[in-house]
């Protein structure tokens, strides 16, 4: 189907998922793309919701739990919604850090998105990818394959062993995913139209 490009922000808890989707949006408002941002919380308050509000932006909250699972229904509402009511270049859609990405493409492809309208862009915390990988290691596994693109974050205050070892835990579970290293603090164009597929 014709329609708009999905960019799934995907990562875990405090990797930098909306700061860098924050940053897309605002660089598609700049290049007069349309998009919509659809955020999934796991609490009842989503404080990330609020500053994306304040910010301008229309956001779908989806409350009560994982994306993945027991809102997939939720989603391809809103994702219907989003199509009947708007003509969008792009839908940014960040799971909550504790989902499963792959519970998500079910609720995509049953609203009509074929897999090459969706890039799925991980985002990983280099400081912390010792832990990922000691106490979440099954979530690596499942997730880093799905991905079309990957964003090392926190370059600016991790330290060089810490990004070597991530670059090497992305090419254990996906030998050729295209990755950048970035300060999200310090985005600049080129690396966003990287990140989107622009």
């Amino acid at each position: 189907m014709d329609g708009p490009k999905v960019v799934l922000f995907t990562g875990f808890l405090g990797s930098g998922k909306t700061s860098l989707l924050l940053h897309c949006a605002k660089n598609l408002a700049e290049t007069k793309k349309r998009s919509a941002i659809i955020v999934n919380e796991v609490g009842e308050i989503g404080i990330d919701n609020l500053q994306m509000k304040k910010m301008g932006y229309a956001v779908w909250e989806i409350f009560g739990g994982c994306i993945c699972c027991t809102l997939a229904i939720s989603l391809e509402d809103t994702l219907t919604q989003l199509m009947a009511n708007y003509e969008l270049d792009y839908i940014l859609i960040e799971p909550s850090g504790a989902a499963d990405p792959a519970a998500i493409y079910p609720a995509l492809s049953h609203s009509g998105f074929s897999k090459e309208q969706i890039r799925n862009v991980m985002i990983l915390d280099p400081t912390r990818i010792e832990m990922f990988e000691a106490v979440l290691e099954p979530y690596l596994a499942a997730s880093v394959p799905l991905a079309d693109f990957a964003v090392i974050n926190k370059i600016d205050v991790a330290a060089a062993d810490e990004i070597k070892k991530t670059e090497e835990v992305i090419k254990q579970y996906h030998q050729d995913l295209p990755t950048v290293q970035i300060n999200v603090k310090h985005l600049v164009n080129e690396q966003i139209q990287k990140i989107i597929g622009g």
